[in-house]
């Protein structure tokens, strides 16, 4: 069994290691800072926290106030 986590997993808490990217189309997605921003995509938001990222993606009515 592997320990060792994935590019889009959380990484260390607090920090800046995720992006979120908005397509051309409109679609978002998470991203790790380290790849190289994809043709057709831009930042939305980010460099940010794992979690920060992932709330920025969850449609406003599951977010907590």
């Amino acid at each position: 069994m592997s320990t060792r986590n994935g590019p889009f997993d959380p990484g260390p808490e607090g920090r800046a290691t995720h992006l979120v990217l908005e397509s051309t189309a409109g679609r978002l997605s998470l991203w790790p800072v380290w790849r190289e921003v994809p043709a057709g995509w831009s930042v939305r938001f980010g460099p940010a926290p794992h979690a920060a990222c992932a709330a920025t993606l969850e449609p406003a009515t599951r977010r907590t106030p």
